[in-house]
C-alpha cells in the first residue's frame, strides 16, 4: 500500500515538473518573439500595449536611462527584454540572459 502510494505521489511531482518546464519554455519562447519583433521606430505606448497583450510585466521606471523591461512571471526573471526608447519612440530591443 505505501508502495503504490509512494508511486503516485512520485509521478504527480514528475508531472508537475514536466508541467513547469513546458510553461518556461513556451514563455521564454514567446518573449523572445516579441523582442524580435519590436523593431526600431515603434511607439513606446504600442510597444507597451502589446508586451501586456501577451501578459508581459511592462517596467519602464528607469526614464533617466530611457530603458523600459519586459518579462513574464513564467521565466523568472531569466530572460528580460530590454527595450532602449528616446522617450516616445523605441530606439532598440534586446534579449538579456540574467543568471
Amino acid at each position: 500500500m505505501v508502495k503504490r502510494l509512494f508511486t503516485w505521489f512520485l509521478g504527480i511531482i514528475v508531472l508537475i515538473i514536466l508541467f513547469c518546464v513546458a510553461s518556461w519554455y513556451q514563455t521564454k519562447k514567446s518573449l523572445v518573439r516579441y523582442c524580435q519583433e519590436t523593431p526600431a521606430g515603434t511607439s513606446l505606448a504600442r510597444a507597451e500595449e502589446s508586451a501586456r497583450q501577451h501578459g508581459f510585466r511592462f517596467i519602464n521606471y528607469s526614464s533617466a536611462d530611457h530603458k523600459a523591461f519586459v518579462t513574464a512571471g513564467g521565466v523568472m526573471g531569466r530572460y528580460v527584454c530590454v527595450i532602449e526608447h528616446d522617450g516616445k519612440r523605441v530606439v532598440k530591443a534586446s534579449l538579456d540572459f540574467n543568471d
